[in-house]
């Protein structure tokens, strides 16, 4: 923002005016006080600018109001509750942009008028009004016909009062409209020549310096960064050829965390679809990945905390030319480094969805959508490889005799988990337990073969899972180390797995008897509970996911004690809209979109908050049931 200088400096004390008359004052009655339309009488008048004045509200007889709305531009509107000072600004060119700034040590509003009547501004007389700071306000504003507006000052309580100063000068611009040619763009009342590197548009000034707001070339104190420079911008950016379905495009190159030392690379789709995007690397560090469009509209990134690598999947919305940007958050410091990390960046079309999509030698389904091989940075893991189910290791026993595995796996990367197989025949059940020293943690999960989870456990030690009425085949289990600290170090536990004898489901109820560690399978098939398969049925039909649903919501909410209940739903905000449900169903209250849900009269009738801790012995810690109603606790 340009300085404002003072050149005027007012001394005129603050005088009576009639806005500040209840209408009790025989003056105004007989119309024979101050003039209402120049809103009261003036502290000053300047007519030069950059002008400065400083003065107080106190001893101001002036207390206007202005109504919520009655500002064509406003911002953090609170009531004017205190005395006002009025300065008239004359002698404005209109058509032109002007700045004003107040500085206060208390908590004062302001606004800019073009006339007043007895209360305050006039209607449609209102130009701005700003209440956003403790101690200081500023506001533009384009000078009307005439040339004069009154600019007032609020003290924010009935009582307070107190100094200001008052800065007024001409503004560049208020917005892009003002501005034109080479600065085509506002910012803080200036015309400025970008906002982002997209309005820089040459290879030797690709980055916008969002200190300057201009176009400048790229990072030069990158250490070791020699590969595609200059690549700091869009305008820079390396083309790199679009993938095809068997062949990804793979690139290497170095990044550092310096400020506007980023990578760009540009890539043209040749129609909508899915890209898979990953970067790996060796050192401790987080790279991040962003995807743009054309005009600078991000459609996709991947900014997770992992530290070896970074993957995405995008959804590309059309054909046309996309910009990727590589750059470094952090190195293991947690600052910022001129320091070069080295990398790898894939493109792809993704070829699986998790990790059943993929095979032996690259068992695990990154983020791109692109089988890898599993982890090896986990020192004393055992197993390997282990990582995905494609390489999981079998631990089918007798029915009844639990095989025990004695294991180590580490929580360094995402990717990193052990996966057993069991095989089972239909309307057989398994009971898992994994055990595991006090100080540490880990996850269990199921799933049958498509990848569907049939069970898990997040907060227990042991970590157990208790399955019944199995559709024949093989489920598979993973086990994952957790922790908030990634550490390459592995951690022993101990799996048992036991296969338990066949039971013959007779109704869905049967299917929802055993559900505190089991996801609820809603259909009896033949003997066993199946998922029932994804559908379109109506509101009120059976249901054990949204997917089976016309209205893609399912009252299901995992690990509920009264799943057999659960059907086809819809949202709501009061319970009289559930009654296209059906009978008995409540609206749930305190979630970010509430759905109609079968009445409740306990809390495990409400399903679980899997992401909350539980009571010391519980398994999860439950939704609320309240007067019938499911809630957020």
């Amino acid at each position: 923002m340009r300085p404002l200088y003072a050149c005027l400096i007012a001394t005129s004390l603050v005088g009576a005016a009639c806005s500040g008359d209840d209408g009790g004052s025989p003056l105004v009655d007989a119309g024979i006080d101050a003039p209402v339309g120049v809103c009261g009488t003036p502290a000053t008048t300047l007519s030069t600018y950059p002008a400065t004045y400083s003065g107080t509200t106190t001893g101001s007889t002036n207390q206007f109001t202005v109504a919520q709305g009655a500002c064509a531009d406003e911002v953090s509107y609170y009531p004017p509750a205190g005395l006002d000072t009025a300065i008239a600004l004359t002698g404005l060119t209109a058509g032109s942009a002007y700045l004003v700034t107040l500085d206060a040590a208390t908590d004062m509003s302001i606004y800019v008028a073009t006339t007043c009547d007895a209360q305050g501004p006039a209607p449609a007389a209102c130009l701005a009004f700003r209440d956003q700071t403790l101690t200081g306000e500023q506001v533009a504003f384009v000078a009307p016909a005439g040339g004069t507006v009154y600019a007032i000052v609020d003290a924010e309580q009935p009582s307070a009062a107190g100094a200001f100063t008052l800065d007024v000068a001409t503004a560049e611009c208020i917005d892009d409209a003002g501005c034109t040619g080479a600065s085509p763009r506002c910012v803080d009342y200036e015309c400025v020549q970008c906002t982002t590197n997209f309005e820089c548009t040459t290879a030797a000034a690709p980055v916008c310096d969002q200190a300057t707001n201009t176009c400048v070339a790229g990072a030069g104190t990158c250490t070791g960064d020699t590969i595609g420079e200059p690549d700091n911008g869009p305008a820079a950016a390396r083309m790199l050829t679009f993938p095809t379905a068997t062949t990804p495009t793979v690139t290497t190159a170095g990044v550092c965390g310096t400020t506007n030392g980023d990578d760009w690379y540009k890539v043209t789709a040749p129609a909508a679809g899915d890209l898979g995007i990953d970067a790996t690397w060796t050192v401790d560090a987080d790279l991040d990945l962003r995807v743009y469009d054309m005009a600078g509209a991000v459609v996709g990134n991947g900014l997770s905390t992992r530290v070896r690598d970074e993957a995405t999947t995008v959804a590309l919305p059309a054909a046309g030319t996309y910009f990727i940007r590589v750059n470094q958050y952090t190195p293991s410091s947690g600052t910022p480094s001129n320091d070069v990390v080295a990398y790898t960046l894939t493109l792809g079309i993704p070829a699986c969805q998790n990790d059943f999509g993929c095979a032996a030698g690259a068992p695990v389904c990154n983020g791109a959508g692109r089988c890898i091989a599993g982890p090896t940075a986990c020192t004393g893991d055992l197993g390997e490889p282990d990582d995905g189910p494609s390489v999981a290791r079998d631990v089918t026993g007798a029915v009844g005799t639990a095989v025990t595995v004695a294991s180590a796996a580490c929580n360094f990367t995402e990717y990193e988990a052990d996966w057993y197989k069991v095989t089972v025949a239909a309307g057989q059940g398994l009971a898992i337990s994994t055990t595991f020293d006090a100080a540490n943690d880990f996850d269990v999960e199921v799933f049958d073969a498509m990848g569907r989870t049939e069970g898990l456990t997040y907060w227990r030690n042991p970590e157990n899972v208790t399955l019944t009425y199995l559709p024949a085949g093989t489920h598979f289990i993973r086990v994952s180390a957790y922790a908030t600290q990634r550490s390459v170090a592995s951690v022993a536990y101990t799996i048992n797995v036991t296969r338990t004898a066949a039971q013959t489901c007779a109704t869905a109820t049967d299917c929802a008897a055993t559900y505190e560690t089991q996801v609820y399978r809603g259909s009896c098939t033949a003997g066993a509970c199946q998922f029932i398969p994804a559908g379109t049925a109506a509101l009120g039909a059976p249901c054990d996911s949204g997917d089976d649903c016309s209205s893609g919501g399912c009252s299901y909410i995992p690990f509920e004690s009264d799943a057999q209940k659960s059907v086809c739903t819809q949202s709501c905000t009061t319970n009289a809209d559930c009654a296209a449900v059906g009978t008995g169903y409540t609206c749930t209250t305190g979630f970010q979109t509430n759905e109609c849900v079968p009445s409740c009269t306990t809390d495990r009738e409400c399903g679980a908050d899997t992401g909350t801790m539980p009571a010391a012995g519980e398994t999860w810690s439950y939704f609320v049931c309240t007067t019938g109603s499911c809630g957020a606790p």
